[in-house]
């Protein structure tokens, strides 16, 4: 099942996924804002529901990202022969994926655990 349209969905699934990757991290990155100039205003009493809606928004974040990595990834397991043969799939192919994942769990998660230090120890 390796039809030039068959290829044209894999390409299709791979920019919706792109899409859907690069929303959830503006979506996270524009919680954590919400949640530094909440801490910077010291609302104090919001503390336990900003609490929970941060560990909430770093974990669908992390997972929502995660699992859009994965459908790129699969996505290029269907090529044929062929299409194996292309620079793009190459260079798709090098892409060091597993580095791409730390650093994004290290990067949301160590945020969400700074802003809650802050919230409660701090």
């Amino acid at each position: 099942m390796n039809t030039p349209q068959d290829r044209a969905n894999r390409i299709a699934g791979w920019t919706a996924r792109g899409r859907d990757l690069l929303w959830i991290m503006s979506m996270v990155v524009v919680s954590h804002l919400v949640v530094l100039s909440l801490i910077g205003a010291q609302y104090s009493s919001a503390y336990i529901p900003l609490s929970v809606f941060l560990v909430f928004m770093t974990i669908m974040g992390i997972m929502g990202s995660l699992d859009a990595m994965d459908d790129i990834a699969a996505a290029a397991l269907d090529a044929d022969d062929e299409e194996k043969k292309t620079e793009s799939w190459k260079r798709f192919n090098e892409t060091q994926w597993g580095a791409f994942k730390g650093l994004l769990v290290l990067w949301f998660g160590g945020t969400a655990l700074a802003e809650l230090y802050v919230m409660w120890l701090a």
